[in-house]
């Protein structure tokens, strides 16, 4: 009367017969991550008298958690796995062996009676997985007639699985750590694809891999089961994605099978999924069709270093960056003589509506410093200043994870030279809010600012005050407030030659990308001005953050505004305390050996970041995995965006 499936068991046997479970007095399944509409059809058509989602490594003597499934929500993308059994403990743990708040995936951790002493014969792998237990002390056992007694150390087990904490404080499996990849410089996580292909309603089960069938040529892969007498294309599925997900975890190739293949264990068989036909997905890439589209095709296979190119495919989503959006408009410029704003490459990422554009000479020279990252939704706009160098390219993926009911916007510092040099916080602030004005004239405005553009965000909201305006939320990310310590250090700025300009900034990019190049301050300041821009330049061509035809200028471009930048902070000064609530969004770790951290982050004694001192109410704190620059980009950004989420709706 009581029956153990592995979760692809399960998912065949309620395809195939759901109501077989009606007689059993306890069913419990698991294993991998379930498909929840399998678990509903079963509950439907013939639930036992309990139906047990279970969880847990054989190194823990197999269960460590379960979770009674009484109902499954129409929103579900998988099933929790419940809390810990009896005698066991459960922790989701960060890199440093942190527990992450809830909602943030960590790796899971098991302690407990159950847990083994490790591999037998294999010392070095059980020193790898079988940790000291930072949470609990050592065991003491007591002497008896057959043992001297002594101390038994308290260990955890390493499972490599991801899992995040539920508001009910059920725990929720992810997927595996080594099922999460990277492709194009972008994390992804398998397990997120499969739960989202799973609400297709035309899909009976799937498996997502990466492949790279040919060197350097990495994949994401979907093998999809359709149900019964239903057809399914690539298009069909390309498309459903598109709407659910980023395009870079829309997979390029899709795989229709009749089963999935099993191991001897009734896991899915990775290893026995063939590599994807060269026609699988021509149903939905589209060439060429006229010279201009060809052209184009030409310039981005050139910048983005690839080769096969849709002319419906997304920049940004082929891995298009702060550093090569420039130079494709550059080029776009120099070989088909049509000048394109930041704007429009934002609002036309591909290669069909660039065309468009430049076909019926659609763009506007006479460009708003305002920059459109998501135009989409009902919600009242949120508008966010960049950091140091006034670029708003990195927003782009916090944007997509706001959503797209979430009209998001940035401001462009390029189009200072239309008003004369810039040098002082309240100019910048009173050109965005008109800026700002022209899209939403009256308030309530929904604020922010990361690093340097936190200050700039704090005027922008004062500015307004004063003009009798509602400031809904004021939301600074990760910046400190303009106090006189802070004036010690930016003075120093002043002193800054050359070298130590493009260092730092070649250190912020490096962590942004999530790439390493060897660009040392003192290697630079022995070099003139232009050989210092030329080996920098080359540093990044290597590690293929720009184009082998890159020139110094761009580069030149970027360290003069991050300096521009820098160096407004030195005169601001806040005159009137801030007469509303300020929201402080921090990067829970600093920046390694980032000499002005406490720039950044402030005082790390005061959680505020100083700006407490600037509020007429107490400041709201956040907290955020990831640092001053990695939490704009994968994983964490996701995290923030989360934040942010709840930080809107007011």
């Amino acid at each position: 009367s009581v029956l153990f499936l592995t979760t692809a068991l399960f998912n065949q046997l309620a395809n195939l017969v759901p109501q077989a479970f009606s007689n059993l007095r306890c069913l419990l399944f698991g294993g991998e991550a379930v498909e929840p509409k399998w678990v509903e059809e079963v509950l439907e058509k013939g639930a036992p008298q309990r139906l047990l989602h279970v969880y847990g490594p054989t190194e823990n003597t197999t269960f460590s958690s379960w979770y009674l499934v009484e109902n499954v929500a129409s929103t579900a993308t998988t099933i929790p796995i419940g809390k810990a059994i009896a005698n066991t403990q459960i922790y989701l743990l960060d890199n440093y062996l942190q527990p992450v708040p809830i909602g943030v995936v960590g790796e899971l951790h098991i302690g407990g009676a159950g847990l083994a002493k490790g591999y037998l014969n294999r010392p070095e792998l059980t020193q790898e997985k079988f940790i000291p237990n930072p949470f609990e002390k050592d065991e003491v056992i007591p002497p008896t007639p057959l043992n001297k007694g002594g101390n038994r150390p308290s260990k955890l087990y390493k499972t490599g699985d991801l899992a995040r904490y539920l508001p009910d404080g059920n725990i929720e499996y992810v997927g595996r750590i080594d099922n999460q990849v990277k492709i194009r410089g972008f994390r992804i996580e398998l397990g997120e694809i499969e739960a989202v292909l799973s609400q297709n309603q035309a899909v009976q089960s799937s498996c997502v891999i990466v492949r790279e069938d040919n060197p350097g040529e990495k994949q994401l892969v979907a093998y999809i089961v359709p149900k019964l007498g239903v057809k399914l294309t690539s298009g069909d599925l390309h498309q459903f994605l598109s709407h659910k997900l980023p395009g870079y975890m829309v997979p390029s190739a899709f795989m229709m099978l009749e089963f999935l293949p099993l191991t001897a264990n009734g896991k899915i068989d990775r290893r026995a999924l063939k590599a994807p036909s060269n026609t699988s997905d021509s149903d939905r890439f589209i060439e060429a069709r006229n010279q201009l589209e060809l052209n184009l095709v030409q310039i981005w296979s050139k910048v983005l270093k690839i080769d096969k190119i849709s002319v419906q495919d997304n920049f940004f989503d082929l891995g298009g960056h702060s550093l090569l959006a420039p130079y494709l408009i550059t080029q776009i410029k120099e070989q088909l003589g049509k000048e394109i704003a930041v704007t429009t490459l934002f609002q036309n990422p591909t290669i069909e509506q660039l065309a468009t554009i430049i076909q019926t000479d659609a763009d506007s020279s006479n460009q708003s410093c305002l920059v459109p990252l998501q135009t989409l939704g009902s919600k009242p706009p949120f508008f966010c200043v960049p950091g140091a160098g006034g670029r708003p390219f990195y927003f782009y993926h916090l944007g997509r994870y706001l959503g797209k009911d979430q009209p998001f916007y940035s401001f462009e510092n390029d189009l200072y030279q239309q008003f004369g040099e810039i040098t002082r916080i309240e100019d910048i602030a009173e050109i965005y809010i008109k800026a700002m004005q022209d899209l939403q004239p009256q308030g309530p405005y929904f604020l922010g600012g990361h690093s340097y553009g936190g200050n700039v965000a704090f005027e922008m909201a004062q500015q307004l005050v004063n003009q009798g305006q509602k400031v809904a939320l004021l939301a600074i990310i990760d910046s400190s407030a303009p106090t006189y310590k802070d004036k010690q250090i930016l003075l120093d700025y002043i002193n800054w030659d050359h070298a130590r300009w493009l260092a730092e900034v070649s250190k912020g990019i490096e962590v942004y990308l999530d790439k390493t190049i060897d660009i040392s301050y003192e290697t630079l300041q022995v070099l003139t001005v232009e050989e210092q821009l030329k080996y920098a330049l080359n540093f990044f061509k290597l590690a293929n953050m720009l184009p082998p035809n890159a020139e110094t200028k761009q580069l030149e471009k970027i360290v003069q505004a991050y300096k521009t930048s820098c160096l407004c902070l030195i005169d601001y000064l806040p005159q009137q305390i801030y007469p509303g609530k300020i929201t402080i969004i921090r990067a829970g770790e600093e920046l390694a050996d980032d000499p002005n951290k406490d720039l950044i982050a402030g005082d790390c004694e005061d959680s505020s970041l100083g700006w407490s001192e600037f509020s007429t109410e107490p400041v709201e704190i956040h907290f955020v995995l990831g640092n001053h620059v990695s939490i704009m980009v994968e994983p964490h950004v996701q995290i923030l965006a989360e934040e942010l989420k709840v930080c809107l709706e007011i």
